[in-house]
């Protein structure tokens, strides 16, 4: 009846209406001319198709950005003439930039062509013959034949062609690719920030901005959003998405308005997708279905990595996969890494074969360290400042355990007297950043000795998580300013986020 209606409408949409809104055809029926009025289409079939192959198209950029740019991936220099390969096919794509620079990108990054080909882009890009560190040489190349799309395609086709070269032939287009992707995102953000400019100066002309209650500044009203109530409180898109981030972090997904008015009203399926990105409004799904799947007394969710689908799973020993049945997704995934399934291999197997770096095990035995997870409902989480007692938020649980030993617990299971505590229990008060710095810094040590012993062939400074200096200045000037951490500031009260 709802395709009658409405023709070419995306079935999987109906389905998730008849899920989300009602049972009954003309209350559905209903519901989308509501949301005609208001301006809000109903997707169609033939526009989901598109999305779908957009989709995978982006995926299949993304994960050869992945497999040829990975840092650990070694290009031999005893393989027959693939540098100087490289290297020749570079300064084609390159025609102006010198090849001292070239080489020394290349060398930089390892003689990777795709990790190359992303620097030198760069570079060009952002040229100027003042700061650049190189001059363009006056006279370009000229363009090699065989490097042009249909030639590449026939050399490729050619079942007696050299694999290595052949292979090295995918990597350009993988990265001619990508450089297109990023090309594109630049134009889209430059051409919306003009039309945004305009805007907003056609706005001041006709005094039509208004102000947003959360961080009073001005805007156009294409760039703000209300909430439902009588009398709407107007918020710009940048305050509205920054709440909603916020309701993610503490695992809600009730968007309410944020006037300081008590006003309890929350904000339209329209006007949310107005200030939501696609990553935001997945996590709010996500976090809905997963409190209303607790309400219900469900135990042992299992929820799929790419999309908010859960379902009621095995442990993970029994079953190691799991198999979304979200009509979009439909992804097997394993549930120990949260990639795509990779079964037989195991995790380490497939992390070597994609090309993922080895280092990567260390970067996640040092975020381990530094999340929590409630020890009920598997919440994951991380305090900033405050007390070492602390309440899981997500909607349905509500468990209280320590940060320290993730045991569930009350005041008196921390060494304050006043509060029923004892000397030597878990303390209550702490500096938060000195217990992170030291739980993440042990367990990259322990990871370090655990990867080097698997690979001896990789030093110690191979495997360090780098951090540039700009992030090291920032945290020495954060770490000034914060009183916990510099006794010469002085030592404040406890502080309580709200």
């Amino acid at each position: 009846m709802v395709a009658a209606v409405f023709p070419g409408i995306c079935l999987d949409h109906v389905s998730e209406l008849h899920n989300k809104i009602s049972k009954s055809s003309e209350r559905l029926i209903a519901h989308l001319l509501d949301q005609m009025d208001k301006g809000v289409l109903y997707p169609k079939a033939k526009d989901k198709a598109k999305d779908l192959k957009r989709k995978r198209e982006v995926d299949e950029i993304e994960e050869a950005a992945r497999k040829y740019g990975a840092p650990d991936r070694v290009i031999s220099a005893n393989v027959g003439g693939i540098r100087p390969y490289i290297r020749n096919i570079l300064s084609h794509e390159f025609p102006d930039t010198p090849m001292a620079f070239i080489d020394a990108t290349l060398s930089q990054s390892g003689h990777r062509l795709f990790s190359a080909y992303q620097l030198l882009d760069e570079a060009g890009r952002i040229y100027h013959p003042l700061t650049s560190g190189y001059t363009k040489i006056k006279t370009a190349r000229k363009a090699h034949t065989d490097f042009r799309e249909e030639s590449i395609e026939t050399l490729l086709s050619d079942p007696t062609g050299d694999l290595e070269r052949g292979e090295i032939l995918r990597e350009l287009r993988a990265a001619r690719r990508y450089k297109a992707k990023a090309d594109t995102k630049r134009e889209e953000e430059r051409l919306a920030a003009l039309e945004e400019e305009e805007n907003e100066r056609r706005a001041h002309a006709e005094g039509t901005m208004e102000e947003c209650v959360c961080c009073f500044g001005d805007y156009p009203l294409n760039r703000m959003v209300h909430c439902d109530a009588d009398e709407m409180h107007w918020f710009c898109r940048g305050c509205a998405l920054r709440n909603a981030e916020t309701e993610v972090g503490q695992s809600k997904y009730e968007l309410c308005c944020m006037s300081m008015e008590g006003c309890d009203a929350k904000f339209t399926l329209s006007q949310r997708a107005q200030f939501l990105n696609e990553k935001t409004k997945i996590a709010l799904e996500r976090n809905e279905q997963e409190a209303n799947l607790r309400l219900a007394g469900i135990e042992n969710l299992a929820s799929c990595p790419f999309c908010p689908f859960a379902a009621e799973y095995p442990p993970v020993e029994v079953d190691r996969e799991f198999r979304c049945q979200a009509p979009d997704c439909e992804k097997i995934s394993c549930r120990l890494c949260n990639l795509e399934s990779h079964i037989p291999k195991s995790c380490e197997e497939n992390a070597k074969e994609t090309g993922l770096s080895v280092r990567r095990r260390i970067e996640e035995a040092m975020s381990a360290a530094l999340i929590r997870k409630c020890n009920k409902c598997g919440t994951p989480f991380i305090k900033e400042e405050g007390c070492n007692k602390m309440r899981c938020t997500l909607k349905g649980c509500g468990n209280v355990q320590c940060y320290v030993c993730s045991k569930s617990c009350d005041y008196d299971h921390f060494d304050d007297r006043g509060r029923g505590g004892k000397p030597g229990n878990c303390p209550l008060f702490e500096s938060v950043e000195t217990r992170h710095d030291e739980e993440v810094s042990k367990a990259e040590k322990e990871a370090l000795e655990q990867v080097r012993a698997e690979h001896p062939e990789y030093t110690e400074d191979d495997l360090k998580v780098k951090v540039s200096e700009d992030v090291k200045k920032d945290d020495e000037r954060r770490r000034a300013r914060d009183p916990r951490l510099n006794p010469a500031v002085g030592r404040p009260l406890p502080i309580y986020r709200g």
